[in-house]
């Protein structure tokens, strides 16, 4: 058994059969996480200085000098990578007084958490105990394919043994009728929102016995049947809540709250900074203030980037992604992706959990230690580690 990093599930039952250094079968994974191991050699990234191939050796050292020589330095990304890889970096940062943010839209929700200001549980006991369970501005049929059939709506659990056929409520809220959304039929609504402040709000009114509507009563209904409820909630709702404060009121009121945070180890960054911080994100060690990494970088307040297991093109504005072509761009990564197309300094790492091991933190709070198949001489631990004493 292995443990799968295509997202935060983590789930550790994959099994990986193989024909020397290939694989040629994977059994329980989903499609992101049997690619990830059928194709961990393909399009794999090559030591590059300024667009020319060189070894790793080589492109370790210029990242140290160009990092030396840098007025204000970024560490980016680092969801991707092992916890150990995590707190080298935020080791790092400190070092040179550099700012560092991650990836992850969750930060505001994790803090609550982690200061346990908002009601919150694992997976397993979802599994186990969970009647109503809520999707809300995510799309976990794409993002996390196998949260739904391993944890939350079709398995059975110790007090749910029935289902979803009886013994479960589905809810998903989002803009539009997603993947996930088509999959709410046998006991279960779909809700189609444009204001998720005001949505919230009326939960809270429904909860408390006042007027609403009627899908809203009938959710509140099925709450009332279960001393155990949970909500997921994605990025969607992020960015659709205006203020926190009813959000908190909502869950403490009809249970429990995990975040679909898709990337694979953005709780144990989180976790992290708020250990040695006493916050979650977009911090900067020059200035013990919060900053965050899109207006640094489009306010010309960094000259040197250095992203870590990531690819911002994927998930930055273009405004954002124009600017990394007028900085220093350092980019440690197993694959060939369009940052490092743009990079300045390319160094290639081993995939975590296929060709290095560490410690990764799933979206509800439990430790996972990774089971690679392969070992590599060369992953972000090590490289991080070297360039931190190279400073």
């Amino acid at each position: 058994m292995v443990v799968c990093t295509g997202c935060s599930c983590l789930c550790d039952d994959v099994e990986v059969e193989l024909d020397g250094e290939r694989v040629v079968k994977v059994k329980h994974a989903c499609r992101i996480g049997a690619g990830i191991f059928l194709n961990y050699n393909v399009s794999r990234a090559e030591p590059m200085v300024n667009g020319k191939p060189t070894d790793i050796d080589e492109a370790v050292e210029k990242a140290i000098e160009i990092l030396k020589d840098s007025r204000k330095v970024a560490i980016y990304g680092l969801d991707n990578t092992t916890l150990e890889a995590q707190k080298i970096a935020i080791d790092l940062a400190e070092k040179i007084g550099a700012m560092i943010d991650n990836g992850s839209k969750f930060g505001r929700l994790v803090e609550l958490m982690l200061k346990n200001e908002i009601p919150t549980t694992t997976l397993e006991d979802v599994k186990d105990y969970a009647y109503v369970i809520v999707y809300w501005g995510c799309d976990v049929h794409n993002s996390m394919p196998r949260h739904m059939s391993r944890y939350t709506y079709y398995p059975r659990g110790k007090k749910r043994q029935r289902g979803y056929e009886e013994d479960r409520f589905l809810v998903v809220v989002d803009v539009r009728r997603s993947h996930t959304a088509m999959l709410a039929k046998k006991n279960a609504v779909f809700i189609e929102t444009n204001d998720d402040q005001k949505l919230v709000r009326e939960f809270i009114c429904a909860l408390n016995g006042g007027v609403a509507s009627r899908e809203v009563l009938r959710i509140v209904k099925e709450v009332k049947k279960s001393e155990f409820n949970v909500v997921f909630g994605g990025e969607g709702l992020i960015k659709g809540l205006k203020n926190l404060e009813d959000f908190v009121e909502f869950v403490k009121m009809f249970g429990y709250f995990i975040p679909a945070d898709y990337h694979p180890n953005s709780m144990g960054f989180f976790r992290t900074m708020f250990e040695r911080t006493g916050r979650v994100d977009s911090y900067d060690f020059g200035t013990d203030s919060e900053m965050s990494f899109e207006n640094a970088l489009i306010n010309g307040q960094i000259d040197t980037v250095l992203i870590v297991a990531d690819d911002p093109p994927n998930s930055m504005p273009f405004d954002v992604i124009r600017k990394l072509a007028d900085v220093n761009t350092i980019v440690l990564d197993p694959k060939r992706s369009f940052t490092s197309k743009i990079a300045d300094i390319v160094i290639p790492s081993a995939i975590s959990g296929v060709e290095c091991g560490g410690t990764m933190i799933r979206s509800d709070g439990v430790c996972v230690e990774l089971k690679p198949i392969f070992k590599s001489k060369f992953d972000d631990v090590k490289i991080l580690r070297r360039i931190e004493r190279g400073l």
